[in-house]
């Protein structure tokens, strides 16, 4: 009932949008564009892409389809995808890295933050991992330019399939072994700009047999279950509320020929980690952590992956995970998830007791588990595993993933950094990352600076702003801080590049603000509750014309007696002049205001209205 609510109000509010001519319209072109059986060539290449499909004990249904560009299927981050025979999945972008039409990482959430989708594109080749709690599907490459979306069987997709335990036994004076990172900084490590090495995101090297070579067809459609991987990992990352800087980077993918897959998924890791060319290739690839992908039936097909080490052991940083089930039961996730550090949530017994996955429970049941909980789960209970790492601060569906003793993002925030230091990095050439929050719950103006190394004076800095994460605004901003003034709920894309001596390099983060109710917003009862009914929930506030040159009139409706203030606001949401100031108006009815727009710059404005009735906005382009 409450998805129902949910898609009804977004429904509505699109219809009202569109209806005062503002940019959020339907999309251009359907991203999954459905194919008719006479466009799908009947080739002995597709033969075998079929035969491989079909022994994959995952999939319950697939489509050959064509994909559509993302930057005309989406519109201000929002993106329909329309699974043929299934549900249309609505989708708003939590996390874009768009370079260009080929290149780009686009992450969304659905289903009020239960679902996540991640669609990726490397030299021009799309992969896609949608997952929600109503079904699983993957998109990947197929013969004569086509892409298969397969349906994940939800019975199994679930089940991670981990047979990963702890080993190290609490010390006997509580406290846990501490195990130091190698120096990498020089004492002016906070500085902005570092010593010539390479930033310590955590690099991992995935190895491969024979066997998964051959499950996969081709050592491409390998690297595109690798690059997927990686994204669905930090994808956990970025939904975390975690800094940028623990998320995993690829160091590289190599055949690893002289290991022969056992039934036992605990000697096979064993010969992994003792493994001199598996040893050789880590250090080759100065790669922190080493995940094998295998095609093997562990344990009748209950194991699917398994780690050395949970307590950040640089020797034992090994994993290994069945290829087949990498990304679509997030088996690689979750193994990786070890070897940062944390472990299952029922897993008492290894130190700092807080680095555990979280069930989060409703009325005794769980309904959802985020990503490093068990596989111990009833029929009865939801077996939606969320793309999100355990932490208290961060909520889903309007409840905590995690709480002081479930918190795997703190057990990241502190071991990253550990982890990158396992083995010295590349000398890269120049290179960034900004920091900055990444979730905003107070108004006001938050700094992100770019930090950068490995160039040489003098600099130069440039941002750009999104809404949507593919089409960006040039600020006028040439420093390495970058301030945006938050004063409603928004989510904003920044984009930092650093110039030297002719070479750019360029960071993005994700900014999610969720700032606390209006202070004019009351409940019916007047407790402060913040329950707003459907009614209310749609817009009654109109700017005319739009776009505007001269002036803009302003429009808005009153239910009854109530406090009002009425701003206008800048793209970066700084207020640039307040029209009503917290005045009362004792009547209910229509009321107009209006605002000289020939002295402001060119470009998009917003006309905000707080009441008791709550915040609503409305979005005006100035024409010069």
């Amino acid at each position: 009932m409450r998805k129902l609510l949910y898609n009804f109000i977004q429904t509505a509010l699109f219809t009202v949008i569109s209806s005062l001519g503002l940019s959020l319209q339907a999309q251009d072109t359907p991203f999954i564009q459905s194919l008719s059986a006479d466009q799908i060539p009947d080739s002995p290449e597709m033969a075998t892409y079929r035969e491989r499909l079909r022994r994959n004990p995952t999939i319950t249904g697939y489509h050959f389809i064509k994909l559509n560009a993302l930057a005309t299927s989406q519109k201000d981050g929002m993106l329909l995808l329309q699974i043929p025979d299934g549900p249309t999945i609505t989708v708003t972008a939590s996390h874009v890295e768009y370079e260009s039409a080929s290149e780009y990482e686009w992450i969304g959430k659905t289903d009020d933050d239960r679902g996540t989708v991640i669609v990726i594109s490397k030299a021009g080749r799309v992969s896609a991992h949608i997952s929600t709690p109503e079904g699983v599907y993957e998109i990947f490459s197929a013969p004569s330019g086509l892409y298969c979306l397969q349906e994940i069987d939800s019975e199994k997709a679930w089940d991670v399939g981990c047979a990963t335990t702890s080993t190290v036994v609490k010390p006997d004076n509580g406290r846990a072994a501490v195990v130091e990172p190698a120096t990498k900084q020089e004492d002016n490590a906070n500085a902005k700009m570092q010593p010539c090495q390479a930033l310590t995101y955590p690099r991992v090297l995935v190895l491969y047999t024979p066997k998964a070579l051959t499950l996969a067809g081709n050592l491409t459609n390998l690297t595109d279950y690798v690059n997927l991987s990686i994204s669905q990992f930090n994808s956990c990352i970025y939904n975390s509320g975690i800094t940028s800087a623990a998320a995993l980077v690829l160091a590289g993918i190599a055949p690893l020929n002289n290991l022969t897959e056992t039934a036992s998924i605990t000697n096979d890791l064993n010969s992994l980690i003792g493994n001199a060319t598996a040893q050789n290739l880590r250090n080759q690839y100065q790669a922190d952590l080493v995940v094998l992908m295998t095609d093997s039936y562990y344990q009748d097909g209950d194991t699917r992956g398994k780690s050395k080490t949970v307590t950040l052991e640089n020797a034992n940083s090994y994993s290994i995970v069945e290829l087949w089930c990498a990304t679509s039961h997030k088996t690689f996730a979750h193994e990786v998830g070890h070897l940062y550090g944390c472990r299952h949530d029922d897993d008492n017994s290894a130190l700092p007791s807080y680095a555990k996955g979280y069930k989060i429970k409703f009325l005794g049941f769980t309904v959802d588990r985020t990503m490093m909980v068990g596989n111990g789960i009833t029929g009865d209970q939801a077996k939606n595993r969320l793309l999100n790492f355990s932490n208290p601060n961060i909520q889903v569906s309007g409840r905590a993933t995690g709480t002081n003793d479930e918190n795997n993002a703190l057990r990241i925030t502190e071991s990253h950094p550990i982890i990158g230091a396992f083995r010295p990095d590349p000398a890269n050439p120049l290179n960034a990352f900004v920091d900055g929050p990444t979730w905003v719950s107070t108004p006001g103006g938050k700094n992100y600076e770019l930090y950068y190394n490995c160039g040489s004076a003098p600099y130069t800095f440039s941002w750009q702003y999104s809404y949507d994460g593919v089409n960006y605004t040039l600020s006028n901003i040439t420093s390495d801080v970058f301030t945006w003034y938050f004063s409603q709920n928004q989510k904003i894309y920044l984009k930092g590049t650093v110039t030297s001596n002719g070479q750019s390099a360029t960071a993005y983060l994700t900014v999610t603000a969720q700032l606390p109710a209006s202070p004019y917003k009351v409940s019916a009862a007047g407790n402060g509750n913040d329950t707003i009914t459907l009614q209310r929930e749609l817009p009654s506030l109109f700017a005319t014309p739009n776009p505007a040159d001269d002036r803009i009139n302003i429009s808005y409706n009153l239910q009854s007696d109530m406090r009002v203030k009425l701003d206008m606001l800048d793209q970066s949401g700084k207020v640039i002049e307040i029209l009503k100031d917290d005045k009362t108006i004792s009547h209910r009815g229509r009321y107009s205001a209006s605002v000289k727009s020939k002295s402001l710059p060119g470009g998009t404005y917003f006309i905000r209205l707080l009441t008791s009735q709550g915040i609503e906005t409305c979005r005006i382009i100035i024409t010069k």
